[in-house]
């Protein structure tokens, strides 16, 4: 019973439905993947496994529609950290700042695309989203 309060506890905050949301579509997708790689009579299983994968990725993307104002009140706080000691650390901090800036409405017109919302190219936004989260971590790795 302690177990399922902490749990709905978890839930009640965005980050850690997030957490939920993205360990089960992670272990979807390596189960998923792994059924329908070396079990032909688990693949049916594996398929609809990727299919739930997908549709809480598309879930997280959904729900990352309303992190804009979060990371700009982040980004205007820490400025061009003043209060770093490191120079580098603060380069790569306001690198990785604007990164993240520029990562979500990237992904948002990727997802409007997606949507049939805007009529561009969602393939070109999700790479230059793709892109810049991956900039995003490679710079969080310098900064530690």
């Amino acid at each position: 019973m302690v177990a399922l309060s902490d749990l709905a506890s978890a839930l009640e905050s965005y980050r850690g439905r997030d957490r939920l949301i993205r360990t089960l579509g992670y272990c979807c997708q390596l189960v998923g993947g792994v059924l329908v790689e070396q079990c032909p009579a688990r693949s049916e299983v594996g398929t609809r496994l990727l299919a739930l994968s997908s549709q809480l990725s598309h879930c997280r993307v959904v729900l990352r529609l309303f992190d804009d104002a979060a990371m700009f009140i982040y980004t205007k706080q820490y400025g061009l950290g003043a209060e770093e000691e490191d120079v580098f650390v603060r380069c790569v901090s306001i690198l990785s700042n604007l990164a993240d800036q520029l990562y979500y409405p990237c992904e948002h017109v990727a997802w409007a695309a997606d949507a049939k919302i805007l009529h561009v190219d969602s393939a070109r936004w999700w790479t230059l989203s793709t892109t810049l989260w991956g900039l995003s971590l490679l710079l969080g790795v310098a900064s530690c």
